[in-house]
C-alpha cells in the first residue's frame, strides 16, 4: 500500500493484512456525509489528550471545550476552551465557524498555541470535509495528503473501538506510507474519537505528526465541573495583545547561519508586534543545496538579546529545557516580546542534531539574527490599570487588595540570579520592564537624580528572589522587597 490505494475492498484488505484487525464493510447507501464540527450544538462538550509533533516534540497535554453558545451571526459557535499543559492552565474563549474550514479565533494570546494545535490535530480533517464540501463516511477517496507523492486518504471500513470516554462504532479513515495512519470517526459524534497519524519522512522511521483519545464527552446546560479552574499567567494576562495571525499579518524570512551549515526560512505573526505581546515563529532548517529538504532532529532555540549583543531571554530556558527540538525540520513557537527597544533583536540557533535530549552533534550548529522593528506596549486592561493605578507608593508595601500580575520570564530571572547565573545588572533590568510596562509601582529613590548600576546587594534579598522564583514566597511578598531595595537605595534605576 505504499503508492495509492486503487480500491476500496483492497485497501480494506490490505489494512487488515498490516493491523491484524477485524474491519467490516457497510455499502456506501448506508455511509452519511461527515465533517468535524457536524452536528455540533449548544451544550455539547468534549475532553481529549492530544499530542503534536510541533509542541514539545508531541509532549502529552488535554485540551477541553464546551459549546457556551451560538456566534451572533449564527455561522458558528464559541467555546469555552481549556488546555492543560502539565503545570500551565490556559482557559477562554474560542469561537469556531461551521460555513467552511472552522479555523479557531480567539482574543486571549494565551490560547495561542493550543488553538493552534485543536486546527491541526482535532479538527485537522477539516482539510478534505468542511460543510460546505461534506465527505461520505464509507468513501475511499477523501483527497491525498498534503506531501510530496501525498497518499490518497479514505475509509477502510467499519470498526468498533474503546478509549477512555466509552466504546464506539466508528468508520476508519487512513492511508499507509511506510507504516499505518488511522483515524477512528464515530457518525454521531462531531469530532474524532482517535487518531493516530505520523509524519512524512524520506527515510528512517517516521515519527508521530499527532496523536488524539477522545477523554469524555456529553451534553451540559450548564459549565461543566471540569472547567471550573482558574488560568495560570504566561504573558502577563494582557488579553489587549494582538493575536498572532500567520496566514493574514507575517512577515517572511530565510538566512543562511553564520556558520554556512543551513538556510534557517522562518514566518513570524504579528508582523509588527508590540512590545511585552506574544510573537508566533514558525522556523524551518533547511539545507542550503535545496531548500525543499529539511534536516532532522534538530536541537535549536530561540532568544532575544539587546542591543550589546547580551542575551536577555531563553525559551528553552523558559520551559526548563537545555534545547528545542525540530524532529523533522519545522517547528511552531509562540515567545514573548522582551524590553522597551524600538528594535528587538531575535537569535535563531541552531545547536546541532540528534535525538531530544541527546548531546548535540554540532557539525551543522550555526546561528541567523533577526531584528524586528516593534510597536509600544499595548494598554493594559482597564481592570487591571486600575489594579496598578491602586498599590500604595511611597511606602514600601503594596495594597491588600491588588492582583499582581509578574511576567514569568522575570521568575526564571530572579531564580537564576539568586543562583548567580545571571548578574545584578540583568537582574535590574528586569524590575526596570515591570516598573516602565505599569506591571507594578514603585516609589523612585529619593535625593539626586537616579543612576544606573547596582551597590552590593544583600544576601538575604538575593534569597528571597531564590524563594519567589520557586513559589515558596508570593508576589506581593516579592514586590514588597523590590520596592525596599529601591528605596533604601541599594538599586537605582535609570529614569
Amino acid at each position: 500500500m505504499g503508492g495509492k490505494i486503487r480500491s476500496f475492498l483492497s485497501a480494506v484488505m490490505l489494512a487488515t493484512i498490516i493491523t491484524g484487525s477485524t474491519f467490516t464493510v457497510a455499502p456506501n447507501a448506508f455511509a452519511t456525509t461527515w465533517y468535524p464540527g457536524e452536528g455540533l450544538k449548544q451544550g455539547d462538550y468534549y475532553k481529549y489528550n492530544v499530542c503534536w509533533i510541533d509542541w514539545h516534540n508531541c509532549a502529552p497535554l488535554e485540551i477541553d471545550f464546551w459549546v457556551k453558545n451560538q456566534t451572533s451571526d449564527g455561522q458558528g459557535w464559541n467555546l469555552e476552551f481549556l488546555a492543560i499543559d502539565g503545570s500551565i492552565v490556559q482557559k477562554g474563549i474560542v469561537t469556531i465557524g461551521s460555513v467552511s474550514t472552522p479555523d479557531p479565533s480567539y482574543a486571549d494570546p494565551n490560547l495561542t498555541d493550543y488553538a493552534n494545535i485543536y486546527k491541526n490535530t482535532i479538527a485537522w480533517l477539516d482539510a478534505f470535509s468542511s460543510k460546505n464540501n461534506a465527505q461520505t463516511l464509507g468513501s475511499p477517496s477523501w483527497g491525498r495528503t498534503g506531501s510530496v507523492g501525498g497518499q490518497s486518504v479514505g475509509s477502510v471500513g467499519q470498526q468498533s473501538v474503546t478509549v477512555q470516554a466509552g466504546a464506539f462504532q466508528t468508520w476508519v479513515l487512513g492511508w499507509h506510507k511506510g507504516v499505518d495512519n488511522t483515524l477512528w470517526i464515530a457518525p454521531n459524534l462531531s469530532f474524532p474519537v482517535k487518531a493516530v497519524v505520523y509524519t512524512d519522512v524520506i527515510s528512517g522511521t517516521p515519527p508521530p505528526d499527532f496523536n488524539l483519545e477522545l477523554l469524555a464527552v456529553g451534553n451540559s446546560p450548564t459549565e461543566p465541573s471540569f472547567l471550573n479552574v482558574q488560568s495560570t499567567s504566561q504573558y502577563g494576562g494582557n488579553v489587549n495583545c494582538p493575536v498572532p495571525d500567520e496566514q493574514n499579518d507575517a512577515t517572511p524570512g530565510s538566512q543562511t547561519t553564520d556558520s554556512g551549515s543551513m538556510v534557517v526560512s522562518y514566518r513570524y505573526s504579528p508582523a509588527s508586534p508590540h512590545q511585552g505581546c506574544p510573537i508566533e515563529w514558525r522556523i524551518s532548517f533547511e539545507k542550503t543545496f535545496d531548500q525543499s529538504q529539511k534536516y532532522s532532529n534538530v536541537q535549536y532555540d530561540i532568544f532575544q538579546v539587546d542591543n550589546n549583543g547580551q542575551q536577555i531571554n531563553s525559551k528553552a530556558q523558559d520551559l526548563g529545557r537545555s534545547s528545542l527540538n525540530a524532529p523533522v525540520g519545522d517547528d511552531d513557537i509562540t515567545v514573548t516580546i522582551h524590553g522597551a527597544q524600538p528594535t528587538a533583536h531575535f537569535v535563531i540557533a541552531a545547536l546541532g542534531t540528534g535525538p531530544d535530549g541527546s548531546t548535540p552533534d554540532t557539525t551543522l550548529a550555526g546561528l541567523v539574527k533577526i531584528d524586528i522593528s516593534t510597536q509600544p506596549p499595548v494598554e493594559l486592561p482597564s481592570s487591571t490599570q486600575t489594579q496598578a493605578n491602586n498599590s500604595q507608593t511611597g511606602t514600601g508595601s503594596t495594597s491588600g487588595t491588588q492582583t499582581i500580575m509578574i511576567p514569568s520570564w522575570v521568575k526564571n530571572n530572579a531564580g537564576w540570579w539568586s543562583s548567580g547565573q545571571i548578574g545584578d545588572d540583568q537582574f535590574v533590568q528586569g524590575i526596570q520592564y515591570m516598573i516602565q510596562h505599569g506591571i507594578i509601582q514603585i516609589p523612585t529613590q529619593q535625593g539626586g537624580s537616579p543612576a544606573s548600576g547596582t551597590q552590593i546587594i544583600p544576601a538575604w534579598i538575593k534569597n528571597n528572589a531564590g524563594w519567589w522564583s520557586s513559589g515558596q514566597i508570593t508576589d506581593d511578598q516579592f514586590v514588597q522587597g523590590l520596592q525596599y531595595m529601591i528605596t533604601s537605595g541599594i538599586i537605582k534605576l535609570n529614569a
